[in-house]
Protein backbone atom coordinates (compact mmCIF):
# COMPACT_ATOMS: atom_id res chain seq x y z
CA UNK A 1 0.00 0.00 0.00
CA UNK A 2 2.76 2.30 0.71
CA UNK A 3 4.07 1.98 -2.79
CA UNK A 4 0.82 3.06 -4.39
CA UNK A 5 0.63 6.18 -2.23
CA UNK A 6 4.00 7.24 -3.40
CA UNK A 7 2.92 6.88 -7.00
CA UNK A 8 -0.24 8.90 -6.54
CA UNK A 9 1.49 11.88 -4.95
CA UNK A 10 3.69 12.66 -7.97
CA UNK A 11 0.71 12.36 -10.25
CA UNK A 12 -1.16 14.97 -8.22
CA UNK A 13 1.75 17.32 -8.39
CA UNK A 14 1.75 17.08 -12.16
CA UNK A 15 -1.99 17.63 -12.37
CA UNK A 16 -1.97 20.72 -10.17
CA UNK A 17 0.53 22.46 -12.44
CA UNK A 18 -1.64 21.92 -15.49
CA UNK A 19 -4.05 24.45 -16.87
CA UNK A 20 -7.67 23.78 -16.17
CA UNK A 21 -9.66 22.55 -19.02
CA UNK A 22 -11.70 25.21 -20.81
CA UNK A 23 -14.33 24.96 -23.41
CA UNK A 24 -13.59 26.60 -26.76
CA UNK A 25 -16.15 29.32 -25.91
CA UNK A 26 -14.44 30.03 -22.59
CA UNK A 27 -11.05 30.13 -24.32
CA UNK A 28 -12.37 32.62 -26.94
CA UNK A 29 -13.82 34.82 -24.17
CA UNK A 30 -10.51 34.73 -22.25
CA UNK A 31 -8.60 35.56 -25.47
CA UNK A 32 -11.03 38.41 -26.17
CA UNK A 33 -10.48 39.78 -22.64
CA UNK A 34 -6.73 39.55 -23.05
CA UNK A 35 -6.91 41.26 -26.46
CA UNK A 36 -9.10 44.02 -25.02
CA UNK A 37 -6.69 44.47 -22.11
CA UNK A 38 -3.75 44.67 -24.57
CA UNK A 39 -5.60 47.25 -26.70
CA UNK A 40 -6.40 49.26 -23.59
CA UNK A 41 -2.73 49.14 -22.52
CA UNK A 42 -1.61 50.12 -26.04
CA UNK A 43 -4.05 53.06 -26.04
CA UNK A 44 -2.83 54.12 -22.62
CA UNK A 45 0.79 53.89 -23.79
CA UNK A 46 -0.15 55.95 -26.89
CA UNK A 47 -1.82 58.60 -24.71
CA UNK A 48 1.16 58.73 -22.34
CA UNK A 49 3.56 59.07 -25.30
CA UNK A 50 1.41 61.95 -26.59
CA UNK A 51 1.52 63.60 -23.19
CA UNK A 52 5.31 63.12 -23.00
CA UNK A 53 5.70 64.71 -26.45
CA UNK A 54 3.52 67.64 -25.39
CA UNK A 55 5.54 68.11 -22.21
CA UNK A 56 8.81 67.91 -24.18
CA UNK A 57 7.58 70.53 -26.67
CA UNK A 58 6.46 72.80 -23.84
CA UNK A 59 9.79 72.27 -22.11
CA UNK A 60 11.67 73.23 -25.29
CA UNK A 61 9.50 76.35 -25.68
CA UNK A 62 10.10 77.30 -22.05
CA UNK A 63 13.86 76.75 -22.46
CA UNK A 64 13.89 79.16 -25.43
CA UNK A 65 11.83 81.67 -23.48
CA UNK A 66 14.19 81.34 -20.50
CA UNK A 67 17.21 81.96 -22.73
CA UNK A 68 15.52 85.06 -24.17
CA UNK A 69 14.68 86.31 -20.68
CA UNK A 70 18.27 85.80 -19.56
CA UNK A 71 19.50 87.79 -22.55
CA UNK A 72 16.97 90.54 -21.74
CA UNK A 73 18.07 90.58 -18.09
CA UNK A 74 21.72 90.88 -19.11
CA UNK A 75 20.88 93.80 -21.40
CA UNK A 76 18.86 95.48 -18.65
CA UNK A 77 21.66 94.95 -16.12
CA UNK A 78 24.05 96.68 -18.51
CA UNK A 79 21.65 99.60 -18.90
CA UNK A 80 21.19 99.81 -15.11
CA UNK A 81 24.96 99.85 -14.59
CA UNK A 82 25.31 102.68 -17.12
CA UNK A 83 22.50 104.64 -15.48
CA UNK A 84 24.01 104.10 -12.01
CA UNK A 85 27.29 105.50 -13.30
CA UNK A 86 25.51 108.57 -14.67
CA UNK A 87 23.55 109.03 -11.44
CA UNK A 88 26.73 108.82 -9.35
CA UNK A 89 28.36 111.39 -11.60
CA UNK A 90 25.34 113.71 -11.31
CA UNK A 91 25.23 113.26 -7.51
CA UNK A 92 28.91 114.18 -7.22
CA UNK A 93 28.38 117.24 -9.44
CA UNK A 94 25.34 118.28 -7.39
CA UNK A 95 27.28 117.93 -4.12
CA UNK A 96 30.12 120.05 -5.51
CA UNK A 97 27.66 122.73 -6.64
CA UNK A 98 25.87 122.68 -3.26
CA UNK A 99 29.17 123.04 -1.43
CA UNK A 100 30.11 125.98 -3.67
CA UNK A 101 26.74 127.66 -3.03
CA UNK A 102 27.04 127.15 0.72
CA UNK A 103 30.53 128.63 0.65
CA UNK A 104 29.22 131.65 -1.28
CA UNK A 105 26.36 132.20 1.19
CA UNK A 106 28.74 131.83 4.15
CA UNK A 107 31.16 134.31 2.57
CA UNK A 108 28.33 136.78 1.98
CA UNK A 109 27.13 136.35 5.56
CA UNK A 110 30.61 136.86 6.97
CA UNK A 111 31.04 139.94 4.79
CA UNK A 112 27.63 141.22 5.92
CA UNK A 113 28.45 140.51 9.57
CA UNK A 114 31.81 142.21 9.31
CA UNK A 115 30.31 145.36 7.76
CA UNK A 116 27.52 145.74 10.34
CA UNK A 117 28.11 147.69 13.53
CA UNK A 118 27.55 145.93 16.84
CA UNK A 119 24.09 146.54 18.17
CA UNK A 120 23.57 148.27 21.45
CA UNK A 121 21.85 146.52 24.30
CA UNK A 122 19.49 149.45 24.82
CA UNK A 123 16.62 147.96 22.85
CA UNK A 124 13.90 146.52 25.07
CA UNK A 125 12.70 144.11 22.35
CA UNK A 126 16.06 142.36 22.18
CA UNK A 127 17.60 140.29 24.93
CA UNK A 128 20.43 141.83 26.87
CA UNK A 129 23.90 140.45 26.72
CA UNK A 130 26.66 140.28 24.16
CA UNK A 131 25.65 139.78 20.58
CA UNK A 132 25.04 141.41 17.25
CA UNK A 133 22.16 142.35 15.05
CA UNK A 134 21.83 140.67 11.66
CA UNK A 135 19.56 141.75 8.79
CA UNK A 136 18.37 138.75 6.78
CA UNK A 137 19.16 138.88 3.06
CA UNK A 138 18.00 136.68 0.19
CA UNK A 139 19.43 133.16 0.46
CA UNK A 140 20.18 133.33 4.18
CA UNK A 141 19.11 130.45 6.39
CA UNK A 142 19.24 130.11 10.15
CA UNK A 143 21.84 127.35 9.89
CA UNK A 144 24.08 129.41 7.60
CA UNK A 145 23.70 132.48 9.86
CA UNK A 146 24.46 130.41 12.96
CA UNK A 147 27.55 128.95 11.33
CA UNK A 148 28.74 132.39 10.17
CA UNK A 149 28.48 133.82 13.70
CA UNK A 150 29.76 130.71 15.46
CA UNK A 151 26.52 129.96 17.33
CA UNK A 152 23.58 127.54 17.03
CA UNK A 153 20.18 127.72 15.37
CA UNK A 154 18.61 126.94 18.74
CA UNK A 155 20.34 129.95 20.36
CA UNK A 156 19.22 132.31 17.57
CA UNK A 157 15.63 131.02 17.76
CA UNK A 158 15.58 131.42 21.55
CA UNK A 159 17.08 134.92 21.42
CA UNK A 160 14.50 136.05 18.86
CA UNK A 161 11.48 134.09 20.15
CA UNK A 162 11.19 132.21 16.82
CA UNK A 163 8.87 129.22 16.78
CA UNK A 164 10.04 127.89 13.39
CA UNK A 165 13.11 128.02 11.16
CA UNK A 166 11.45 130.41 8.70
CA UNK A 167 12.94 133.88 8.35
CA UNK A 168 12.15 136.75 5.97
CA UNK A 169 14.35 139.02 3.89
CA UNK A 170 14.84 142.27 5.81
CA UNK A 171 14.10 140.68 9.18
CA UNK A 172 16.44 141.77 11.97
CA UNK A 173 17.76 139.02 14.16
CA UNK A 174 19.72 139.28 17.40
CA UNK A 175 22.65 136.89 17.25
CA UNK A 176 23.86 135.95 20.74
CA UNK A 177 27.54 135.26 21.25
Amino acid sequence: MRKSVLLIVPALVVLTGCETMQTPQQRRAADARQAAARRQQEEQVFRVRGQVETVEEENARLQQELQQLRADINALNSQIAALNGKMNSLDAKQQREMAALINQVEALLKKSVASQPRSSSGSSARPSGPGREHVVESGHTLSAIAQAYGTTVKAIKAANNLKSDQIRVGQKLFIPQ
